[in-house]
């Protein structure tokens, strides 16, 4: 799920500016938007910490909110940013690279401009779900990362995390395989509880032994409930 997050302290503007993204997003598509509001910089900053964001909506204009940004932005380097100011604050304030804005409303944020900035916002979600569809993106405290599907042999849930296998790498990351089922495109499957592969990299199925064997050479485990779902598939 896309999730925008936007601090302000002016309620009027907050209702303004989610009121023109939902309405481009309508518009435009489909695409589901998870919008939060916050009206305290610090609280709107540990949400981003702590679940992420792929848009930011941020008040600029006072040193404090831009202290609670810096970190948050750091976890959520790649998320679009856009800073509201007032006229008369200095760009050189929020114009930094810990900050790095993708775009800028001024005050009074009326319609035109609440509109404008939405047109932005939307664009910027549909270029990502776009991506979305070709490649994996890992969300971690350490900013996110985006790997191609095309390159992904298989995701193991091993104790509490998830590791996604490259060739001659895997990362880990916190999930579960049930909610990562609902991210993955259609090519993934489950040969096992622990183990969702992708089907393009398998080489062949060993069914007397229970292992599916891909191209690599790396093999995972096949269990009984996936077995005829795996050997009908045209893999490979």
């Amino acid at each position: 799920m896309q999730r925008l997050i936007l601090y302000t302290p002016l309620a009027d503007e907050s209702r303004r500016l989610q009121q023109a993204v939902r309405s481009r997003m309508a518009a435009a598509g489909d695409e589901e938007l998870q919008y939060l509001s916050f009206a305290d910089a610090e609280a709107a900053a540990r949400e981003i910490q702590t679940n992420g964001a792929t848009l930011i909506g941020w008040d600029v204009s006072t040193e404090a909110a831009r202290r609670a940004l810096l970190p948050a932005r750091a976890v959520c380097r790649s998320a679009f940013l856009l800073a509201i100011a007032e006229r008369d604050t200095s760009p050189l304030l929020f114009l930094t690279p810990g900050i790095g804005p993708d775009s800028l409303v001024l005050r009074p944020v009326e319609k035109g401009e609440a509109e404008r900035a939405a047109a932005e916002m939307a664009a910027e979600l549909f270029r990502q779900a776009a991506d979305d569809r070709r490649s994996f993106v890992i969300h971690s405290r350490e900013g996110n990362r985006t790997v191609l599907y095309s390159s992904i042999y298989y995701f193991e849930a091993r104790g509490r995390k998830i590791y996604l296998r490259l060739e001659n790498q895997e990362i880990g990351f916190a999930g579960t395989l049930e909610q990562l089922e609902t991210r993955l495109p259609p090519n993934f499957r489950r040969t096992h509880r622990s183990f969702v592969v992708n089907t393009d990299k398998i080489d062949r199925v060993l069914l007397t032994e229970n292992t599916v064997v891909l191209w690599n050479g790396l093999s995972v485990p096949l269990s009984r409930s996936y077995k005829k779902e795996i050997k009908e598939l045209p893999y490979g």
